[in-house]
């Protein structure tokens, strides 16, 4: 990926329904906030021990319900059960969108839940069944006249699911740490896990803690006495285009999607809905659909955001406020950003043990209880926003290769007004990706050089042949560079770290956090249409700005500035920079051949001296180091 030039430059089409429809339609089934899941199956049919099951689901008690059947127990931790169905036992966590649809196709009730759902496309389709839902899920389906187990995992990953082969069976559960608990084995990384995160390249797809594996998005799970099997059912389709005549169409398509993904996401028996906003283009994008929708169902909307008072450059209140008033939203909460500072840095970020970036932050749970007192079961965020909708800069690239010889006006107008170093960003966009192999060589690392950080050791490279698995061990291989670049971003992204601490953090408290960009019905759009009209004229996201011309304020909606937050957290590593470094000089990885201990602390001591600018890889580390110290 271009990093300094990318900071800037970096299904069939649905009807034109209304979005008030779409959710007045989904309010026949009040959606459940989330569920934790767990399963135990003995191929022989000895019986579960119940002194046991309980381990796979540490939820209070009066929450946890399970179904057992001959060797089989099926568990669920949530205010509704795993559900039956002559022989078939079903734990589930899902919010299933295409309702109507399978509804239709199913012939089943408007009050049927989405396990009820998930029970009949799994009788009338077997295996092939979760390729026919869309939306968040993770499930297990014991089948007890096949003697069998189906789990399957959402396309995008957004609900978790983890899977232990243990003698003469197998476990399911939301977690990790579970598992290991309830099979009594001792804690101990994965080596290749964790060199992913210390090298800024942490794998979505693989658990931490061995020997769990993870049932990867976009696959299912099928076991039996033979063994444990994986097939993939989605992904993003390399040769699928979408091409339309005029650019409206475009934009068109993309706001009908999003007007669907946001309503979809609004089911709740409550009768407020909260949506955190920001003053960027994708949780303000969220905020203004969501507001539409709401309003034509009679239910109110709650805005959460989040004040900087201390560092100016991250603070974007005033901007919040325009947008608030643009939109006649009246419900509004904010929060600031320096709750809790005066912790150590190990208290202001607990990790779960699940994941070193799955942090249970105070501050998190100070906007869930918010959330509560409020009367909210769901909230809503921008999270995904980027990796659908920003683009590549690479396309500028692409442009240049098929004669566009204004983009290069394009490119200097765009650097002029946005300050950015103009040789460099020419050399970036044009002359790196344009040049001969061997003038990129010559311009790029040195033979041999790893992509990775330099205190990654390189026999620990050689030996989990890290150059080859992380940065670019992609599932599919895009003849486009600019998706292949967008695919391996999206794969890699940190955003998932986000969603999965404010998701844990949301179980605790009864909040489901919902996700509308992370939408595989929008990312199939995304990857399928020209990949320059996400970046244009200077801004990324052109195509969202177009879809949202006109509804947000243009101070919003065609701003080219986004907000980091490298600022904040670059004060909270100097003001505690002794008890960070002492974090860091954790030796552990060192003595496992993963790290460096003392190239990290010189890149450190230069960060913290403001000789060399923050980066998110050394945010990684520091993350993994945290959570060994606090499971380990």
């Amino acid at each position: 990926m271009v990093r300094a030039a990318a900071a800037v430059y970096g299904p069939e089409r649905p009807r034109a329904t209304g979005s008030g429809g779409w959710i007045s339609r989904r309010q026949h089934c009040r959606l459940p906030p989330v569920n934790e899941i767990a399963a135990i199956v003995y191929w022989d049919g000895r019986p579960v021990a119940t002194e046991r099951r309980d381990l796979l689901l540490p939820a209070p008690a009066a929450r946890r319900r399970w179904l057992g059947k001959a060797g089989a127990a099926l568990g669920q931790a949530g205010p509704v059960p795993p559900c039956r169905d002559d022989g078939i036992l079903l734990a589930w966590d899902a919010r299933i969108d295409n309702r109507e649809e399978l509804l239709h196709a199913l012939g089943r009730p408007p009050e049927t839940d989405d396990g009820g759902l998930i029970l009949a496309a799994y009788r009338r389709w077997g295996d092939a069944c979760p390729r026919r839902l869309t939306g968040d899920f993770a499930f297990v389906l014991w089948d007890g006249g096949r003697r069998s187990l189906l789990a399957a995992r959402d396309g995008l990953g957004m609900r978790p699911l983890d899977w232990l082969a243990v003698p003469g069976g197998i476990l399911l559960a939301s977690g990790t740490a579970p598992l290991l608990e309830y099979a009594a084995l001792p804690r101990r990384f994965d080596p290749l896990a964790v060199a992913g995160w210390i090298s800024g390249w942490p794998d979505p797809d693989r658990a931490l803690l061995a020997p769990v594996a993870r049932v990867p998005a976009g696959h299912l799970l099928r076991a039996d006495r033979r063994g444990v099997r994986l097939q993939r059912f989605w992904d993003i389709d390399p040769e699928r285009r979408i091409r339309y005549r005029r650019p409206e169409e475009y934009r068109q398509h993309l706001r009908s999607l999003l007007q669907r993904a946001v309503a979809d996401r609004l089911r709740s028996g409550a009768g407020v809905v909260a949506s955190q906003m920001s003053g960027g283009m994708d949780s303000t994008t969220v905020t203004a659909l969501a507001r539409e929708s709401l309003a034509a169902a009679g239910k109110r909307l709650l805005v959460v955001s989040h004040s900087y008072d201390s560092v100016a450059s991250c603070d974007e209140t005033e901007r919040i406020r325009e947008t608030l008033r643009h939109l006649e939203i009246r419900e509004a909460r904010f929060l600031a950003a320096e709750q809790h500072l005066d912790l150590d840095y190990r208290a202001l970020y607990p990790p779960h043990p699940d994941s070193p970036g799955t942090v249970l932050s105070p501050r998190y749970r100070d906007e869930m209880r918010l959330l509560r007192e409020a009367g909210a079961e769901v909230l809503l965020t921008g999270s995904g926003g980027d990796e659908m909708t920003w683009g590549h800069s690479l396309s500028y690239s692409r442009r240049l290769r098929r004669g566009e010889l204004g983009v290069v006006l394009e490119v200097i107008r765009g650097c002029r007004e946005l300050e950015l170093p103009l040789l460099r960003t020419l050399r970036q966009l044009f002359l790196a990706p344009l040049a001969p192999p061997w003038l990129r060589r010559a311009l790029g690392r040195p033979a041999g050089a790893s992509r990775l950080p330099d205190w990654v050791p390189a026999a620990a490279i050689r030996r989990l042949d890290l150059d080859e698995r992380l940065p670019g061990a992609s599932r599919a291989r895009f003849r486009n560079p600019v998706l292949q670049a967008r695919y391996e971003a999206l794969r890699h992204t940190s955003t998932f770290n986000s969603v999965r601490s404010y998701d844990r953090v949301g179980m605790e408290h009864g909040i489901e956090v919902r996700h509308p960009f992370f939408d595989t019905r929008l990312a199939e759009f995304s990857f399928a249409i020209p990949d320059d009209l996400w970046i244009r004229n200077g801004y990324p996201k052109w195509l969202l700005r177009r879809a949202m011309d006109g509804v947000l304020p243009d101070s919003v909606c065609w701003n080219r500035h986004k907000v980091v937050f490298d600022d904040f957290f670059g004060r909270l590593l100097r003001e505690q920079a002794q008890a960070i470094r002492a974090i860091l000089a954790d030796r552990r990885l060192e003595q496992a051949g993963l790290l460096d201990t003392d190239r990290l602390l010189a890149h450190f001591d230069r960060v913290v001296s403001g000789r060399q600018g923050f980066t998110v890889d050394l945010l990684y580390v520091l993350m993994t180091q945290v959570w060994l110290q606090q499971h380990f």
